[in-house]
């Protein structure tokens, strides 16, 4: 599933607010590293918990913490 998500709004929050579900069992903290989206197009900013929680080849892939994650500018995402 592919959404675009529009800037300035936390990916987790947008993309439930499309009828989806991300898990995010630490409340979104960012310290489980469940809630993870791909970005297809755009640019997700990477944060403090991705650099913890996702390895080096993942945060390359453009694989990010949907709860961590706020655009500054519109990006589609993959669940």
């Amino acid at each position: 599933m592919e959404l675009i998500c529009p800037p300035n709004v936390q990916v987790s929050t947008y993309i439930r607010s499309r009828g989806y579900s991300v898990p995010t069992p630490c409340g979104g903290r960012g310290n489980c590293g469940k809630c993870t989206v791909k970005v297809i197009e755009g640019n997700l900013k990477i944060s403090t918990m991705d650099k913890i929680q996702l390895t080096e080849e993942e945060l390359e892939q453009g694989i990010r913490l949907a709860c961590q994650a706020m655009p500054g500018e519109t990006v589609k995402i993959e669940l």
